[in-house]
């Protein structure tokens, strides 16, 4: 393929998989005490997608925003025409409970504060058992 300008070649999407593999990746690089399931993202703190959405530009160039950023309290994440846990579930190609599992303290036995290291593999344990599905 010949390289042409930037503005004419195509945007990758990469499929929910993908992006959940980029964000296990992500999340490994937080600092633990300011990861937290207690927000989506707000004060430097906040949840995986919530990190994301903010501050990497590959999320952001897929789509993935915060609406209301400025709001601590409605601040939610944004994805096409949905948000909140609706847009986490369309950006990964999950269910809502699934998302909800994955980054929400129901699934980390409660926890609030899940290490980074752990919530990266927990998201790695759930594509491996879609793999072999």
């Amino acid at each position: 393929m010949l390289l042409q300008s930037r503005g004419r070649l195509s945007s990758y999407v990469a499929s929910g998989r993908e992006r959940l593999e980029m964000l296990a990746s992500f999340v490994e690089t937080l600092p633990p005490e300011r990861l937290t399931l207690t927000r989506w993202y707000g004060f430097g703190k906040g949840c995986a997608v919530g990190w994301a959405a903010a501050t990497h530009p590959w999320f952001q160039a897929q789509g993935l925003k915060l609406g209301d950023v400025e709001n601590l309290v409605a601040c939610r994440p944004e994805f096409g025409q949905k948000s909140d846990w609706a847009a986490v579930a369309s950006f990964f190609e999950i269910t809502p409970a699934e998302a909800q599992a994955l980054f929400g303290p129901g699934g980390h036995g409660g926890a609030l504060r899940p290490h980074p290291v752990r919530m990266a593999g927990a998201i790695r344990a759930f594509l491996a058992e879609r793999a072999a599905a």
